[in-house]
């Protein structure tokens, strides 16, 4: 990933685990509703949610920011 964009965000924890809330039940909607998508149905379950990562960039992004907001909150406790 050469040209990554990087983005520096200072959270207070309340917001920051807020925030990571708020994108897990975003994630977890959007993951349902192209999990049962045309588009995606007939791929295996074990390929599936590769399949959806590869072909809708905001979930990706979304998994990028959860796993950096799960580790940064873990290194503040």
């Amino acid at each position: 990933m050469g040209n990554a964009v990087i983005v520096t965000a200072q959270l207070p924890p309340a917001e920051a685990q807020a925030l990571l809330l708020a994108l897990r039940e975003q994630y977890r909607s959007s993951l349902n509703e192209y999990w049962y998508d045309d588009q995606f149905r007939f791929i295996a379950d074990g390929l599936r949610h590769g399949a959806i990562l590869a072909q809708v960039p905001v979930m990706a992004a979304q998994k990028r920011l959860m796993a950096a907001l799960s580790l940064s909150l873990k290194s503040v406790k």
